[in-house]
């Protein structure tokens, strides 16, 4: 007897709570706000995209002057691809972060490897870059 009076009232309050659940949708609903289920959603984090050359020259040149952010982009390209983009052993997760905790101060004279000689550069790979950066900000 007390077990049916028990299920009676659990049912009662599960319908109760139902109701409830749609008038708080219903004004959601009328208010442009999204329903409870979707608030929950979490946010997908985009797997890692390995930059350009250009990508990290632009950011480099916020840092540094022109010259310097050339020598920098240089070295800091080559020592990624040659590391598979890893931080130690884990994988890279924002290179952004990687270029804030390097040094910037040791390139903010420029390299031997990239000083201009009568309106050249020296390195080739420097050479690339600058050319890179600059066909990617007229087109």
């Amino acid at each position: 007897m007390l077990i049916l009076q028990l299920k009676k009232r659990i049912e009662i309050l599960e319908s109760q709570m139902k109701e409830q659940e749609q008038k708080i949708n219903d004004i959601l609903t009328r208010l442009s706000v999204p329903t409870a289920p979707t608030l929950i959603a979490k946010e997908k984090k985009l797997p890692f995209k390995k930059p350009t050359v250009v990508e990290i020259y632009d950011y480099a040149c916020e840092k540094l002057s022109d010259k310097d952010a050339l020598a920098f982009t240089e070295k800091f390209h080559a020592h990624y691809e040659a590391n598979g983009w890893k931080v130690g052993r884990n994988a890279m997760k924002d290179w952004k972060a990687a270029v804030r905790k390097w040094d910037l101060s040791t390139f903010v004279t420029t390299n031997q490897n990239t000083k201009i000689k009568n309106g050249k550069f020296d390195s080739d790979a420097a050479q690339r870059i600058y050319n890179d950066a600059h066909n990617y900000t007229k087109g």
